[in-house]
């Protein structure tokens, strides 16, 4: 597995506290920690790395384990706020952990990052609990769903050398946590040349990194070719498992994608209309599949956005006579105001979800989404970065654990929908 570095932000401040050492108690004020004149006489980490020159350190020992000081015990509240104690009352091992090849510091069983901040433990039997800021729950047990591919090179509390290795099931080693994922949804993704490869996984990095591709997966099922008669099968409103993409509709919009980018404007037959359309038709379905995980009050939330956007659109553009569609079409002077992110969106509410997950899914047409449609921008970014509150119920502790695994490896990073 490749080593990559660590994605997660430089630690601008420690824990906040007191040190008791010697008999003494110095207070520690964001990592600095603080002599009785108030004066800086040392830095805690927050994973419990310590230096100073105070009792027993000076600078030149660099930096040196809480473990290691005899007496020396830390009592407070990590950046986030959550409870820190130091060096805790469990042991664990000591040694490297390549989390989804983000390389990690285990001490004592307290797993950081290269930048000292603390993001979970490591046990002797291999068990990672990863510490949750976004809930402030300090110690949550991954399983095999949520944990990513992890190798341990090190020592087990009691020093004996050990070496431990956890692989997800059909997952590739030399490969990351979103590439795997994608390649298991996309059935026969091994089969396509490179620029269709290319486009699977522009279209679907978001949704891997954020942990959302999985639960689709598991719950809903993959994306295949097959012989339909149009772009994809299986979609609006009807229970349905697999996509089911058709060759040479997919070779179509990879050409368009190519041209134009994720968003084309496009002639129709009645001049001198055009509509516009999204060149991401695996997102698309993704869109479908995503919407059946979604909770009953999000689905009304985005029903209720669709209605106001058709009629809206039915005030500003009317179908004009002689067209026999449901897409929203205009003129060429009319594509910048127009209501939906695309023609195709107009037609059904689910039509309308699917096509703003696939304007959400890449960078160029997020953008444009979120001037065009902030309502539908906003359900998604919530969708993205807090689907404890979009999704079902049944989803929720799932999500919750994986997207702080992702979080620690290096996949779900804090600009992942930055514009």
């Amino acid at each position: 597995m490749s080593t990559k570095v660590s994605t997660m932000s430089e630690q601008s401040q420690g824990p906040s506290g007191f040190i008791e050492l010697g008999g003494e108690m110095f207070l520690v004020d964001y990592g600095r920690i603080c002599a009785a004149d108030g004066s800086q006489c040392g830095y805690l980490f927050e994973d419990g790395y310590l230096k100073g020159n105070f009792g027993p350190l000076t600078e030149k020992h660099g930096l040196v384990a809480i473990d290691d000081i005899e007496g020396c015990v830390f009592r407070g509240i990590d950046s986030s706020g959550m409870e820190l104690d130091l060096p805790g009352v469990r042991v664990g091992p000591d040694g490297t952990l390549k989390y989804n090849g983000v390389v990690l510091t285990v001490i004592n069983g307290r797993i950081a990052t290269q930048d000292h901040r603390l993001v979970g433990e490591f046990d002797d039997d291999g068990e990672v609990y990863v510490r949750d800021r976004e809930i402030k729950e300090p110690r949550r047990k991954l399983d095999e769903h949520t944990q990513l591919n992890s190798y341990f090179e090190g020592n087990r509390s009691d020093g004996s050398a050990w070496t431990h290795e956890f692989g997800r099931p059909l997952y590739r080693k030399n490969l990351s946590y979103s590439d795997n994922e994608i390649i298991r949804y996309f059935d026969d993704f091994d089969k396509l040349n490179t620029p269709q490869k290319q486009y699977v996984m522009e279209s679907m990095r978001l949704w891997a990194s954020c942990g959302l591709l999985q639960i689709v997966r598991k719950s809903e099922g993959v994306a295949q070719f097959g012989n339909v008669r149009h772009g994809a099968a299986g979609v609006t409103g009807v229970r349905h498992g697999n996509v089911t993409l058709d060759k040479e509709e997919f070779e179509k919009e990879i050409m368009l994608y190519k041209r134009f980018g994720p968003l084309a404007v496009i002639a129709i037959r009645l001049q001198p209309y055009v509509e516009v359309r999204v060149n991401l038709v695996v997102s698309h379905e993704f869109g479908h599949q995503l919407e059946f995980v979604l909770s009953q009050a999000s689905q009304t939330l985005i029903t209720e956005l669709y209605e106001k956007h058709k009629a809206k659109s039915g005030r500003y553009y009317p179908l004009p006579n002689g067209y026999e569609g449901y897409a929203e079409v205009l003129t060429p002077q009319q594509v910048h105001q127009r209501v939906f992110i695309s023609g195709y969106a107009r037609t059904s509410m689910h039509e309308y979800w699917a096509e703003c997950v696939a304007a959400f899914s890449v960078k160029d047409s997020r953008k444009m989404l979120k001037e065009l449609d902030p309502g539908a921008y906003a359900i998604l970014r919530d969708v993205v970065t807090n689907p404890a509150k979009m999704i079902r119920p049944v989803f929720r502790e799932q999500i919750m654990d994986l997207q702080t695994s992702l979080r620690i490896g290096g996949e779900y990073t804090e600009d992942l929908i930055a514009d």
